[in-house]
């Protein structure tokens, strides 16, 4: 079945659902474009046709994840920030990476929360000084190249997540090198802001190898200032 699910599972952060994305142009059939909000349906028409296969994915996966939390939506359409538009009570966030979309929704006012899934390697382009700082650099220095990799692209996923949790506070482009992720063995990862612009946050972090890829999840919440609701 196209656009199925192949992954549920309950994150520190919240429901993650993942939704396969089909190969092929002509994946976005009537039938798909049937099981969307009739809204959602109609944006999703105004996409490219490249676009449009982890478009529908994202919102199928996040809209699966609200109701097995018990949560009914509207349609999940974007706000200025491209993040998902959502209830009141209701945080999501949703990722997608060539075949696979996953969307996290949490039934919480405290936190808000982000989502990333990467490939587990990296790719033929070194990104890692774009996205590590000196010390994640030195840290890594002495890994073999397979291994650095891995673990460029994990540093790279995390703080996918971290800038997405933040983003409704800080509504600005956050720099790679604004924050300092140590991954620890167990899921758990020890997070170090340093915003630009001195914002603050509690903000916690997870991990984990989903086969070819890396999932993970953060919350954050602006410290001595809770996320009040909508």
């Amino acid at each position: 079945m196209d656009f199925r699910v192949i992954l549920e599972q309950a994150l520190p952060c919240g429901l993650c659902v993942g939704v396969h994305i089909p190969p092929g142009d002509d994946a976005i059939t009537p039938a798909v474009l049937a099981r969307l909000h009739p809204d959602e349906a109609a944006h999703a028409r105004t996409l490219h046709p490249r676009r449009q296969p982890s478009w529908v994915a994202g919102r199928l996966a996040l809209r699966q994840a609200l109701t097995r939390l018990g949560h009914s939506a509207g349609p999940i359409l974007a706000d200025d920030r491209g993040a998902p538009v959502l209830p009141g009570g209701v945080r999501g966030s949703i990722s997608h990476k060539r075949a696979v979309a996953v969307g996290l929704a949490a039934s919480t006012l405290e936190w808000s929360i982000g989502v990333d899934i990467e490939q587990r390697h990296l790719g033929r382009q070194d990104i890692s000084r774009y996205v590590l700082t000196e010390a994640e650099q030195a840290e890594l220095a002495g890994l073999s190249a397979q291994a650095r990799g891995q673990a460029v692209m994990l540093r790279f996923s995390i703080k996918e997540s971290i800038y997405k949790a933040v983003d409704p506070h800080v509504r600005r482009f956050v720099g790679f090198r604004e924050v300092d992720v140590t991954p620890l063995p167990d899921g758990r990862v020890e997070v170090a802001a340093h915003l630009a612009q001195g914002e603050v946050f509690t903000i916690d972090a997870w991990w984990s190898v989903e086969g070819e890829h890396v999932l993970t999840c953060a919350r954050a919440q602006p410290r001595g200032s809770p996320l009040v609701a909508d």
